[in-house]
């Protein structure tokens, strides 16, 4: 049961957002202008998304199932199909098809099977791949070849996220009463894997830039080797995940009061300028990982820290935080800070100057309130409808503002200029609209709960 006494602590995680919306005397309501957006948004972000898989009309070298990362090819290029973002949109999908069957919409339901079986073909092709990291590497050409370049492998965390994303489809194929044994070699191999290499500190984060262990990566990996011993009943794999958890606590700096995203970053290197080892990874792990049993759930105190210790930092760091406000559809909404990926970041989303917000950790903190209010609902506390509306608020300022930085056409980029707020980086980037439809998703779950109150 969620104890009173984390109240302070959630206070404390949604504080200058909050405080905002309090000046203004605004909670969002869901039937404003910005439910209108988020559900006009999450269209056009799923038409997006199927958009960015092929095959293609424009390449047909592509290979069926291939996603790419965003269909920019220069400055920069992103024309490749990256194992973790691929795996994210894959598991995203998966989560389409009970809402398609509920509405008799076969049709559609068949065309998003087709998909995920195009996907499955591709990593079976992958998976076979002669590569340098072999199942670690970090992306593929859109034909299937390898990339043979220099590049920040590797990256364990993507076969963790390619093999829940398998585990997720087998479920739902398992509970239509359809044979998943197809499936088994495929997931089994990116669990040998991960279960072989999880204790290792040289590989690279999501972001490609540091070296150690890292908490995104071993929260995926946790939850991967857990999922995958119900599914499959490996003993071992339970116990290499169980190993894990022993280690997740270690993130927590008591004296710097959040979580850190390395560990042992001295022994294989990394960006020595990340000083603070404050990372918006830390809660895309919470999000898309298993940090619960660690003890550092959404939840938790630690948690709620560290996405306090983020919208501090990141308040006052971009120019375009100073505006408090939208328009959306006439309507006058106030708006959360805009939030990057970690405060020394200097990728500006071609070169190296300025780091930028970016709009898919934007809607992750969005989705983190609506989340974390969720488990309050289900608490079924005497405080719970309350302090649920005000997540619901609080993680509606972070939406709008992900609304005020979206181009009126419903494309998004990486990233938004610190500055002027326009897009900045790859253009129709995958991740991005992933990130939106999954904060919705956990809106309307919320939005649903607290109207039995």
């Amino acid at each position: 049961m969620i104890k009173r006494a984390i109240l302070v602590a959630v206070a404390v995680a949604a504080a200058s957002t909050i405080a905002v919306a309090e000046r203004q005397h605004v909670f969002l309501d869901p039937k404003t202008q910005l439910t209108k957006w988020i559900d006009q948004q999450s269209h056009i972000a799923q038409q997006r998304i199927i958009a960015n898989i092929a095959p293609f009309a424009n390449d047909p070298s592509a290979m069926a199932g291939a996603v790419c990362a965003s269909p920019s090819r220069w400055q920069p290029d992103y024309y490749y199909s990256w194992t973790r973002d691929s795996a994210l949109t894959m598991s995203e999908i998966i989560k389409w098809l009970p809402p398609a069957i509920a509405g008799n919409n076969a049709t559609y339901a068949r065309q998003l099977e087709r998909t995920i079986d195009d996907y499955i073909q591709f990593t079976r092709h992958v998976q076979q791949l002669d590569s340098k990291y072999g199942l670690g590497e970090a992306k593929y050409h859109m034909d299937g070849a390898a990339f043979t370049r220099s590049w920040c492998n590797a990256q364990p965390d993507g076969p963790a996220a390619r093999a829940l994303s398998l585990i997720e489809y087998a479920q739902y194929k398992r509970s239509r009463g359809r044979d998943i044994a197809p499936l088994v070699p495929l997931i089994r191999t990116d669990l040998d894997y991960v279960a072989r290499v999880w204790r290792e500190n040289v590989h690279c984060d999501i972001w490609e830039e540091s070296r150690g262990l890292h908490f995104y990566t071993l929260s995926m990996q946790r939850r991967a080797l857990h999922q995958g011993a119900q599914l499959l009943g490996f003993s071992e794999y339970a116990e290499a995940a169980s190993r894990i958890d022993s280690q997740l606590p270690r993130f927590w700096d008591a004296r710097r009061g959040y979580v850190v995203t390395t560990l042992e970053q001295g022994a294989s290197g990394g960006i020595q300028s990340k000083t603070s080892n404050l990372d918006a990874q830390v809660v895309l792990a919470a999000l898309h990982g298993d940090t619960e049993a660690a003890g550092l759930g959404i939840a938790s105190r630690e948690m709620m820290a560290t996405v306090a210790a983020l919208v501090r930092r990141f308040e006052p760091l971009y120019s375009v935080n100073r505006v408090l406000a939208t328009d959306i559809n006439g309507a006058v909404v106030p708006i959360g800070a805009a939030i990057g990926r970690y405060p020394e970041d200097v990728y500006d989303g071609v070169g190296s100057s300025r780091g930028n917000p970016w709009s898919l950790v934007t809607s992750t903190i969005a989705e983190y309130h609506y989340r974390l209010a969720l488990l309050y609902v289900e608490a079924s506390e005497e405080v719970a409808s309350e302090m649920a509306q005000y997540l619901l608020a609080t993680g509606d300022l972070y939406m709008a503002r992900v609304a005020r930085h979206t181009a009126a056409d419903g494309t998004m980029s990486e990233q938004w200029a610190a500055r002027t707020g326009f897009g900045r980086g790859a253009v129709d980037l995958t991740w991005s609209y992933v990130a939106h439809t999954s904060a919705a998703r956990a809106r309307h779950r919320l939005v649903a709960a607290l109207s039995t109150f």
